[in-house]
């Protein structure tokens, strides 16, 4: 027993009981957060009459702010073991699932299947809470699933069932007039293993892109890539472009990756064997969200982290997706099963439907709670662009199937209520007198996103006082209107004289208004 390496982790408030744990061994490690998700080294024991050997170790936690606060201690956590896996046994708190990741490691990273998973303390979530079904309560939610999934099948079986090779992989890039950022994609790729298949649908790039694009796959440093160009002259859509993709490859699994992202060292690998481990249709990773036009550093980037838990969670992915994102590795079959990404006028959040269609047809779904993608923030990424509440209708449209008919209606409620709460109502607040002075101009709107259609809310009381001639989004080939307003892009609008731009973005406002032409006299910018 003494010879084996031994951690224990829990919350500040369980120091009486990590010490109790402690008692038996000649020397352990142990990682304690306070209440805010923070790593602490307590300043004293609570039993001063006891002499014991804890090695109390502080992590490091300032590379990454996270999408839910909730998971901050347990996603960190997971980060950390990965990187320092040689404990033999981990005894970890049952609060506030501050093990479910760790557990999740266990299942899926050949490295960490050694380790021996031991419980202690209770839940936080009572069961008075479940049988209540606070429907909208998300982090309760969050919490009560993770508590009641984080103990599962802790007796790992190390072993494949199927080992698969890197290549057996299709790589599906969507591309469109981003040859900039494709050759560090490329580049990332090109270090995950040999005989990768990487399959780039030119989506209508201008004919100065498609050269450049022939250009770079000539490049010696992508040799060990199996490149395959598939040209469309007509517009299709990420999601069209990435089922057409599919249709050019015979390879048994398919991974989606975006022209302007970066894959993490070995992160195919670690899909591959989590696919095999679990046995699992689907593989999903979290991602960080990173500025910049070059290649992340992978171990110092600050950036925001997106954690998704389990597709299962289908309580908790009526309010948000916690069921995976675009790049994930899919057994080809099931992805042709359902008839791969549903393609519409609406653009984003067709992750997010496909995986969970995948999980109403009872495909298994895992994931691997390392940020193994990094997601280039840029003004014209498509999250800042979609139509939230249109496409979470689309969403929730895939609950019809799976819900009682007494519940029939929650989708449309959550997702109304969840809208109306979006409503940045502080920022509209002011706009009316911002506005005043230049109310006889013609005003235009840049952005189609949520943002966008609450200032067209807002603006719809003034009229007919104040007069809107155009919603400006890059995305106008795929929202053509929005509450009766044509939707055009910048490059096709002419300006009314003496025309006023509000810019409905709380992001990226200095990049807008730089693109703006010299015959627009004033921007009003919604403060944050």
């Amino acid at each position: 027993m003494d010879s084996e390496k031994i951690l224990i982790v829990g919350w500040e408030n369980e120091l009486a009981e990590i010490e109790l744990i402690a008692k038996p061994f000649e020397a352990v490690a142990s990682i304690v957060f306070d209440a805010k998700g923070h790593s602490v080294v307590p300043t004293k024991s609570i039993d001063a009459d006891v002499n014991l050997s804890i090695e109390f170790l502080k992590i490091n936690q300032h590379q990454f702010n996270h999408r839910e606060s909730v998971l901050k201690a347990p996603s960190e956590l997971a980060i950390w073991l990965y990187k320092n896996s040689d404990f033999d046994i981990i005894y970890c708190t049952r609060h506030a699932g501050l093990g479910y990741f760790v557990s999740v490691l266990q299942r899926t990273v050949i490295g960490c299947h050694h380790w021996s998973i031991k419980w202690f303390g209770s839940s936080s979530i009572p069961m008075k809470y479940i049988d209540e079904k606070r429907f909208l309560d998300k982090e309760g939610l969050l919490l009560s699933h993770i508590e009641k999934k984080q103990e599962r099948e802790l007796e790992v079986k190390c072993e494949f069932q199927e080992r698969i090779g890197v290549n057996e992989i299709a790589v599906i890039i969507p591309f469109h007039n981003r040859s900039e950022y494709l050759p560090l994609a490329l580049s990332s790729l090109a270090g995950q293993g040999e005989g990768l298949e990487v399959v780039i649908i030119n989506d209508a790039s201008s004919d100065n892109e498609r050269r450049n694009l022939a250009h770079i796959i000539t490049d010696d440093k992508f040799a060990s890539l199996t490149i395959k160009i598939i040209d469309s002259d007509i517009p299709l859509g990420a999601s069209e472009a990435r089922n057409r993709g599919v249709a050019n490859t015979s390879r048994d699994y398919i991974f989606f990756l975006d022209d302007d992202d970066i894959l993490a060292p070995n992160a195919l690998r670690l899909c591959c064997d989590g696919l095999s481990l679990e046995k699992a249709d689907v593989v999903t990773v979290a991602f960080s969200f990173f500025d910049g036009d070059g290649v992340p550093d992978f171990e110092n980037e600050k950036g925001v982290l997106i954690q998704f838990h389990d597709a299962l969670d289908w309580s908790s992915a009526l309010l948000y997706n916690c069921v995976g994102g675009i790049s994930a590795l899919y057994r080809r079959s099931v992805f042709e099963e359902v008839n791969g990404f549903q393609c519409s006028d609406i653009a984003g959040e067709e992750d997010w439907q496909l995986i969970l269609k995948l999980s109403f047809n009872g495909k298994m779904i895992t994931n691997i709670p390392l940020p193994l993608l990094w997601y280039r923030n840029t003004p014209l990424s498509l999250s800042k662009k979609m139509l939230r509440y249109e496409s979470r209708r689309q969403l929730c449209s895939l609950y019809e199937n799976v819900l009682p008919e007494a519940l029939s209606n929650l989708p449309e409620f959550v997702t109304s209520t969840q809208h109306m709460k979006s409503v940045p109502s502080d920022e509209l607040s002011m706009l009316g007198w911002e506005l005043y002075p230049h109310k006889d101009k013609p005003i235009y709107i840049y952005g189609g996103g949520e943002l966008g259609r609450a200032v067209l809310r807002f603006l719809r009381e003034l009229e007919p006082s104040v007069n809107v001639e155009l919603v400006i989004d890059r995305n106008a080939k795929f929202i053509r209107e929005i509450m009766g307003y044509q939707v055009v892009t910048l490059e096709e609008l002419s300006f009314k004289n003496e025309a006023v731009v509000i810019i409905a973005s709380l992001s990226f406002v200095e990049e807008i208004e730089a693109q703006l032409p010299s015959s627009v006299r004033h921007t009003i910018r919604l403060k944050n």
